[in-house]
């Protein structure tokens, strides 16, 4: 198996273990003394460092990073700019709203990241580009609609902390790409995940621990730090190594496909046609981003 499709795979695996993690995100926020935000502070805060106590026992230079202040710039806007904020205003959009209409709003992402490409570069996308990222988002809309916008009821608490959510996936995408030549993809995705959540201890502490949770609750948020953020965050920063920014943010369409289908599954959702088109579009996103593309310069069009 070749690099690339490797990165594929990377990225097809984290993006099906941060569906895992929202369907999760959904059953813990029945109770109503765990709050998003201190259950992002949570999951962010120990895996980043317990990722980052690995690798120093490992023998990785962990600190090498900050040598360059160009370097720890960086790292420090990823931690905030991309890590904490995808992951803050998803799971706020998850709380005030639903898991479905949090997905569709983060799928954004691409749209957001083919826009800034497209300035800073001064390049089009390519057909086949704009073609998937359009049976993306029309996949994900039919997924969690079924075809009719007036069943998609997004408060507009949801909507906001959603459409955040969507410049937060493009943040985390194109921030670290300069690093992830020079650095070991683990320290900068340790260190992003440990930033983040150390910035948003000042707010939620993680050791206010909230009263009354169950021994079903404490397996599940130990599911999500690790499971859904440790492992998802590592395999899809190593994915960016051999794949565009466009093409890893795509695979992430499979995200809303994982949460819907658990949703079948453990909170006995029931599918109809048109969701049913959707998963299948969506799947069909994978197989078109795997194809070489071609963009062309505008200044030379």
């Amino acid at each position: 198996m070749n690099q690339k499709k490797k990165c594929v795979m990377y990225g097809i695996l984290s993006a099906t273990l941060f569906g895992i993690s929202s369907v999760i995100a959904s059953i813990l926020f029945r109770n109503n003394n765990i709050r998003p935000e201190w259950l992002v502070g949570t999951r962010m805060f120990w895996s980043g460092l317990i990722l980052l106590l690995l690798l120093f026992v490992r023998g990785q230079s962990i600190f090498q990073i900050f040598k360059r202040k160009v370097d720890a710039l960086l790292l420090i806007c990823f931690g905030i700019l991309g890590v904490l904020l995808a992951q803050s205003s998803f799971f706020l959009s998850v709380y005030y709203g639903d898991a479905a209409s949090a997905t569709v709003l983060q799928s954004l992402g691409p749209t957001v990241i083919l826009i800034l490409l497209t300035v800073k570069m001064r390049v089009w996308p390519s057909r086949r580009e704009i073609i998937t990222i359009f049976f993306a988002l029309i996949g994900v809309f039919f997924l969690v609609t079924n075809g009719n916008v007036n069943h998609l009821s997004v408060p507009l608490s949801a909507l906001t902390w959603g459409v955040i959510s969507a410049f937060g996936v493009a943040g985390y995408t194109l921030i670290p790409k300069p690093l992830l030549s020079s650095q070991s993809s683990l320290v900068v995705v340790a260190w992003g995940l440990f930033i983040g959540g150390f910035v948003e201890n000042f707010i939620n502490p993680v050791w206010k621990v909230p009263q009354g949770l169950s021994f079903t609750e404490i397996i599940l948020i130990g599911v999500v730090t690790f499971g859904g953020t440790l492992l998802a965050y590592s395999l899809y920063i190593a994915s960016l190594c051999h794949l565009k920014s466009t093409v890893a943010s795509l695979l992430g369409t499979l995200e809303p496909l994982t949460a819907t289908l658990l949703s079948v599954v453990i909170l006995q959702l029931h599918l109809k046609l048109f969701q049913v088109l959707g998963i299948i579009l969506i799947l069909l996103t994978v197989i078109l981003v795997s194809w070489p593309t071609k963009r062309v310069n505008i200044q030379n069009s």
